[in-house]
């Protein structure tokens, strides 16, 4: 039994009808009261008097901007263009503190717009969600109109306007509102008592209006946005109403089919809504008039789901010559229709869903032809890509359509995973928050039976837009965990350890040849293995065993070695060692087999990872401490640092505390400081220098030994700046940490004292057009010309273009092609020279590099031996003032010396 499709669309129409009365678009209203604002004040002008004066007018012009023409929401401008006939004034403008103005609008305003709101179908209770939002002030003079438009919804929840006439002095003639919706109109004749009565006129957005030409004198207008400043429920309760109980009874009844549904019955039904709507304003709490009418009435059957979809619909002439003709019928004949779906919203989450490919079948599920809409009726988004002569050129009509699509609730997460993963975990997750745990639980075993069918199109990474590595596994490891759906969870552990590409390329393969490399999914991110540790906390270790066994091969363990290393220690933390150490056995001999090829953050984790289990006795292991420290020998000093500063961070309360832990540390940090120090360079995550990092770590490790090498280390003299001294005395934590004890005053004196007689040998540079230290190794011939005493010189080599020469200077100087780099420049850090590359062309058509040498080197030697003198006195300073010198004996009176003693 199919779902009868007509019967719906006249259920839908009889209440459309039935209710049109208590859904305006727009309406509008005299006020009785001729006195509701009888002055306000705008700055630099003071108070003006309503009714309006000419003369006040005019000197309202003056702080507004002139508006020659509307903007329309397809982005065309149109008008007067001879005339200046309408000004614009920003509502900011307006004072709105004081008696009167408070009044206004706090008050008078709000109350003004719930009248009219009633009338467009807002129900009492939804009337203080709403904003009434001062926009502009509008001033048109005689000759002055608006062409047919449609505002935009500017802001996020905006979804009406409400224009309020002010009285101005001999009021106005002509300057007709019209304001169109559908094949409707409504008229607004608001010139009659204009110079003494206000008059309100409201209507949702997206509703074109115009205003005909002003044939004498003044209109002025206060404009407001009405926007949702709280979110209101989704759908409205139905009303005890007799007619439309018995409707909602008859949708119920048209689509009870949807109860068992099979393949053989229609997927969905799309019903198209009465208003317009922007993608950013699509939602269920922002549904306009009937149109919330309708999702309450298909709401109230509980079998199935609803969603939002925008439409864009583009008419298009197809590419045949035919299509040129002059005979308009025949071109509206071949005009090519084309649907694509910009949007979905799920009555679940209230918010757009990554579906992609989902689209409605235009000849089969849409309920009732499309409301009808002007081809003037642009959508905001694409319209601005193309210019004016691209549109008429083209002949484009293209707009968006929203649609309350409708379909059996037992399907609604296999159309979600077919048209975009990502989509249908947002869905999981917003129905996890929202409904009972068991249908939260149904929903999650569909979903997972739909992932051991499907694989490849959860997991493929070839699919577009991808998602970040991993983010499929680990959102739906962490629902199993929240429901307690253990044995989900280890559904999708076995998943995750299957050879994917493997069962795609199954699926896919004419023969056995075709079946491509098998890949896992496997722990693609550390978060990954925090959950997973998780999930087998939960299930027990003896029913993970075996898939975890899958992952613990030499080659799927060097390709996700970092969270394979935080999996051990998260199973550490939830008390698993004996699991953890079986995992570690197989791990280490891949970690320390290949000490070089790792990333820093691994380096980390595995530290962290053998420091942890040095924490049990009975999983603390010799020769996994030693075969780290010679992981630790072969790495660069910025990762050693790293890892020093990694495990005082993450493990510092255990380090001290262990004596297993502690000799650990001990041991690393004595490999680091035999290391030289004076090119690391390298920051911390905040920036700081890690050079200042490993310093507090080693003073809170307080090793006099692994101290005493690296002050050694940092004191060394270099016959240059000392960098790692210079930054480890600007660290104001370091003097803090050093003034708290006297062994650290000693190592602050000692320090400074290093660092002074450091910077007294410097001597100030002497300007030479040789740049002896200059090294260019790609290219001899350059590298003699700068430490020659040249000025300039012109390369050798002969270039076919000037691009081509602009590329190799480019590789040659890098930062410095063509750039005079500043005195304070880090280019001079490492490039030890300074020159000016310019390209020229010569005869025959080729060009040559001329190369010409600046003053910039020498300047930043100058300014960087001031800096040290000023440095020097600094240092001087500061010690005098925070490290005082102990107050010395006080010398003995001298005596006088006897002949006898003299003799003796």
């Amino acid at each position: 039994m199919n779902v009868d499709e007509e019967g719906l669309r006249d259920v839908l129409r009889r209440v459309e009808d039935a209710e049109k009365e208590n859904f305006e678009f727009a309406v509008g209203t005299q006020m009785v009261e001729e006195n509701i604002l009888p002055m306000f004040s705008v700055e630099g002008l003071g108070t003006i008097p309503v009714p309006v004066t000419i003369k006040d007018v005019n000197r309202l012009k003056k702080v507004s901007e002139p508006t020659l023409c509307c903007k329309s929401s397809d982005g065309l401008m149109s008008g007067n263009k001879g005339k200046k006939a309408s000004w614009q004034m920003d509502a900011g403008h307006i004072i709105r503190h004081g008696d009167i103005a408070e009044i206004f609008f706090r008050q008078t305003v709000p109350s003004l717009a719930a009248v009219g709101l009633q009338q467009l179908g807002l129900v009492e209770n939804e009337l203080p969600l709403v904003e009434v939002r001062p926009h502009s002030v509008l001033i048109i003079e005689r000759g002055g109109c608006a062409p047919r438009h449609r505002d935009a919804e500017c802001e996020p929840g905006t979804f009406g306007v409400m224009f309020l006439q002010i009285p101005v002095k001999n009021g106005y003639e002509g300057g007709i509102l019209k304001v169109n919706h559908q094949k409707e109109s409504r008229i607004f004749d608001n010139s009659q008592n204009s110079k003494r009565c206000f008059y309100t006129t409201i209507f949702f957005t997206g509703c074109e209006h115009e205003l005909t030409e002003v044939k004498q004198g003044w209109r002025m207008v206060f404009t407001f946005s009405l926007v949702w400043k709280w979110t209101r429920s989704l759908f409205v309760p139905l009303p005890a109403d007799a007619s439309l109980l018995f409707a909602a009874k008859e949708i119920e009844r048209i689509l009870s089919p949807w109860r068992l549904p099979d393949d053989a019955q229609r997927r969905c039904l799309a019903i198209p809504l009465e208003h317009n709507y922007t993608v950013a304003n699509l939602s269920f709490a922002g549904l306009k008039g009937r149109d919330r009418l309708t999702a309450s009435l298909l709401r109230s059957v509980n079998f199935v789901d609803l969603h939002l979809a925008s439409v864009r619909h583009r008419m298009k002439p197809p590419t045949s010559t035919i299509s040129n003709t002059d005979n308009p019928l025949l071109q509206r004949v071949l005009k090519k229709e084309e649907y694509r779906t910009e949007c979905w919203v799920s009555s679940h989450t209230d918010a757009p869903l990554a579906y992609q490919g989902l689209e409605i079948d235009f000849d089969s599920e849409v309920v009732y032809p499309l409301f009808s809409r002007l081809q003037t009726n642009w959508d905001d988004t694409e319209s601005r890509n193309s210019t004016n002569h691209e549109e008429e050129s083209s002949l484009d009509c293209i707009y968006c359509q929203a649609f309350l699509v409708v379909w059996p609730k037992t399907s609604t997460i296999d159309l979600a995973c077919r048209s975009g993963f990502m989509g249908a975990l947002d869905l999981l997750e917003c129905l996890a928050r929202t409904l009972p745990a068991e249908e939260v639980l149904f929903v999650l075993g569909r979903t997972m039976t739909f992932c051991c069918a499907n694989p490849q199109l959860v997991w493929c990474p070839s699919r577009k837009p991808s998602s970040p590595a991993g983010q499929v596994t680990y959102r739906l490891l962490q629902l199993c965990i929240d429901l307690d759906a253990i044995d989900q969870g280890l559904i999708l552990l076995n998943l995750i350890t299957d050879d994917l590409q493997t069962v795609r390329s199954k699926m896919l393969a004419k023969d056995q040849h075709d079946i491509a490399t098998a890949e896992i999914e496997g722990l693609q991110t550390n978060e990954i293995a925090v959950t997973l540790a998780k999930l087998i906390a939960l299930a027990g270790w003896d029913s993970c065993e075996e898939a975890i066994r899958r992952f613990l091969t030499p080659v799927r363990m060097a390709k996700q070695m970092e969270p394979l290393t935080v999996f051990v220690t998260s199973l550490i933390s939830h008390g698993l060692h004996a699991n953890a150490v079986y995992v570690a056995n197989h791990l280490c001999p891949v970690l320390f087999a290949s000490p070089l090829c790792w990333k820093s953050s691994t380096y980390n984790t595995a530290a962290e990872m053998v420091f942890r289990l040095e924490e049990w006795s009975e999983s603390s292991n010799l020769l996994r401490v030693e075969g780290y420290l010679e992981l630790a020998r072969a790495i660069e000093s910025t990762h050693l640092c790293q890892v020093i500063i990694y495990v005082h961070k993450k493990l510092s309360q255990f380090v001290k505390n262990i004596p297993g832990m502690k000799h650990f540390y001990q041991a690393l940090s004595q490999i680091l400081v035999e290391r030289d120090f004076f090119s690391l360079r390298s920051v911390s995550e905040k920036g700081e220098p890690i050079v200042v990092n490993v310093f507090k770590c080693l003073l809170w490790l307080n090793d006099s030994a692994v101290l005493k090498a690296f002050l050694r280390q940092i004191t060394m003299p270099t016959g240059r700046n000392n960098y790692c001294l210079q930054v480890v005395l600007a660290s104001s934590a370091i003097w803090k940490v050093c003034l708290a004890s006297e062994d650290g005053k000693n190592v602050l004196q000692m320090l400074i004292d290093s660092r002074l007689r450091e910077l007294s040998l410097l001597k100030p540079p002497v300007f030479s057009w040789q740049q002896m230290e200059a090294e260019i190794p790609n290219c001899p011939e350059v590298e003699y010309f700068l430490r020659s005493h040249q000025l300039s010189t012109t390369f050798s080599r002969r270039f076919p273009t000037v691009n081509e020469a602009r590329l190799w200077a480019n590789e040659i100087f890098g930062f410095g092609f063509e750039v005079l780099a500043s005195p304070d420049s880090q280019f001079f850090v490492n490039h030890r020279y300074s020159a000016t590359v310019h390209v020229k062309k010569i005869a025959g058509g080729f060009a040559v590099c001329e190369i010409t040498k600046n003053r910039r080197l020498f300047e930043y030697d100058v300014r960087q031996f001031e800096l040290r003198q000023e440095e020097i006195a600094e240092l001087i300073e500061r010690r005098q003032m925070e490290i005082p010198h102990e107050p010395t004996a006080r010398p003995q009176k001298r005596r006088k010396t006897t002949n006898q003693e003299r003799i003796c």
